[in-house]
């Protein structure tokens, strides 16, 4: 799974092993957290390693998917969790540079990582690629969060289309949309008043922990999931 090193990646890369999957743990910058990842998982018995690569980059991710085929002989489930809001901005200091980081790393890295992939979900007849999107992408987002907005949209446009086409392999592709989840993300890209003020928009009156993402994506990674696909599913206690 890519960006798997902290947060909701984190808590989906343990939950996947601890359902029985030997996981990839792809990282970009922070190799101490994925190398503590891997050794959580290897201390359950579990096959885990870390890989860093850049997947935005068609040449890293050839090499990251090659890996996980030469260390565990197949792939039978690719989530993409890389992603992130870079830096906020109001629309006129969005330079083009900006924007193109942006929807590199939200969309392009989902539609690289999964071209790579399919082709090895095709020959099995069987596969899961599970999308990380967000709320963001229905609600627009605030505070300069619009170009983010926009990528996470692209993606759940793309969940849907990629189902369409890959259905009659039983190769299912969803995609979810967190709301405010509890992680490093926002310690960076939102202040104590925000939250708060997400506190109290939200019906269930409090932010969601990484692990409830993370146990609904071993869910769709399941077989009880097998006749759900392109889907969006919010998980972002009502709002």
């Amino acid at each position: 799974m890519t960006g798997a090193s902290s947060g909701i990646g984190r808590a989906t890369a343990l939950t996947l092993a601890r359902n029985g999957a030997a996981v990839v743990v792809n990282y970009l910058k922070n190799e101490p957290g994925a190398n503590e990842v891997v050794a959580e998982i290897q201390a359950m018995r579990r096959n885990a390693f870390a890989v860093c690569a850049d997947v935005t980059r068609l040449g890293d991710v050839s090499q990251l998917v090659l890996a996980a085929l030469q260390n565990f002989g197949g792939i039978n489930i690719l989530v993409n969790n890389a992603g992130s809001l870079i830096q906020r901005a109001p629309i006129e200091e969005c330079s083009e540079g900006l924007w193109d980081a942006v929807m590199a790393v939200n969309v392009k890295s989902v539609f690289l990582c999964s071209q790579s992939v399919v082709p090895h979900l095709k020959r099995q007849r069987s596969g899961r690629i599970i999308n990380i999107s967000s709320l963001v992408a229905k609600t627009g987002g605030t505070g300069g969060a619009f170009h983010y907005a926009a990528a996470k949209g692209a993606v759940n446009s793309f969940t849907i289309g990629l189902a369409k086409d890959l259905g009659e392999f039983n190769i299912t592709v969803n995609a979810i949309a967190p709301g405010l989840i509890h992680t490093p993300y926002h310690d960076k890209f939102s202040s104590p008043d925000r939250l708060n003020a997400v506190v109290q928009e939200t019906p269930l009156r409090r932010l969601g922990e990484p692990q409830e993402v993370a146990d609904l994506v071993a869910y769709l990674a399941s077989n009880d999931a097998g006749f759900i696909t392109g889907e969006v599913l919010t998980i972002s206690g009502g709002r």
